[in-house]
């Protein structure tokens, strides 16, 4: 058992929502759900990981480096291993990159390649709002910062879209 999931069968039991959803509502909705969503927000605990990562390395290369970290936070305080945290990402990424290759053939095991590459070309809207609100819902939520969109979270996005691709072997 891992970190990222409680339930074994999570994966599975996706995969089998999102044909419920394609029963009920289509094509586009379904893989809006699993792909634009579900393996979405996996690739995107992997990016998280190597980020954390990546930070904690450049922290290592200064000649004060000291792994202990204490956050006052009121009236207690926080105490960070920054070796330990390394080594939990490092953990997580093996993880995450063995959950979505699972993933991957469960989803092409329940939808055509046809279709997969088919919703890709359609440039998605990523993560949970992106089949839940129409472009005029969308558009209102971020005009009133309900909803994050940046140059950062655009690049994010777009690199993010890259790996999910990459995963299902299409070009971008």
């Amino acid at each position: 058992m891992g970190n990222i999931f409680i339930n074994d069968n999570q994966l599975e039991q996706w995969v089998r929502a999102a044909e419920g959803i394609q029963d009920r509502f289509g094509i586009e909705k379904a893989l809006c759900y699993v792909i634009g969503e579900k393996f979405y927000n996996l690739v995107y605990t992997l990016h998280s990981a190597r980020k954390i990562m990546r930070t904690i390395d450049e922290e290592r290369k200064k000649p004060d480096f000291y792994p202990i970290r204490v956050t006052k936070y009121q009236d207690s305080e926080i105490v960070t291993n920054l070796d330990e945290t390394h080594e939990n990402e490092k953990a997580r990424i093996m993880e995450a990159e063995g959950l979505l290759v699972k993933f991957v053939f469960l989803i092409s095991q329940a939808f055509s390649a046809y279709e997969i590459q088919k919703y890709f070309d359609s440039h998605p809207r990523l993560g949970i709002h992106g089949h839940i609100f129409t472009d005029e819902e969308h558009a209102f939520l971020v005009k009133q910062g309900a909803i994050e969109h940046s140059i950062h979270t655009e690049v994010e996005d777009a690199l993010i879209l890259g790996d999910m691709m990459k995963y299902f072997g299409i070009n971008g």
